[in-house]
């Protein structure tokens, strides 16, 4: 399963004790993450907020592996689960095709 997540600093919160050394051990993280494909990609987006796509076989695998954040006392996530474009385009295909003939049979008889 992939997920998009966007990470952000948490408005109030705990302040982390050494910025310099956090912000030195998520960068590592991520690259790691990123050189094992657990990551697919990860941007900063400007001004102040980041995304990545995590690759996770579980929602529990998910928690775990933001729990496994460096920064994850620090930072809040706002995560969506993402489907395959074509499988969508398809299965809405599929969704119209059988229901457009109802629907428009339907609204001829009323």
């Amino acid at each position: 399963m992939k997920y998009l997540i966007y990470v952000k600093d948490r408005t109030s919160g705990p302040v982390p004790p050494d910025p310099i050394a956090l912000n030195r051990s998520v960068r590592e993280w991520v690259g790691a993450r990123l050189q094992d494909g657990t990551m697919d990609c990860a941007y900063y987006v400007l001004p102040k907020m980041g995304l990545c796509i995590i690759n996770a076989d579980s929602h529990e695998t998910l928690l775990t592996l933001l729990r496994a954040w460096p920064s994850f006392a620090f930072q809040e996530f706002e995560i969506h689960m993402l489907a395959d474009v074509r499988h969508g385009i398809d299965n809405n295909f599929e969704r119209l095709t059988r229901e457009g003939p109802k629907a428009q049979a339907e609204e001829n008889a009323a």
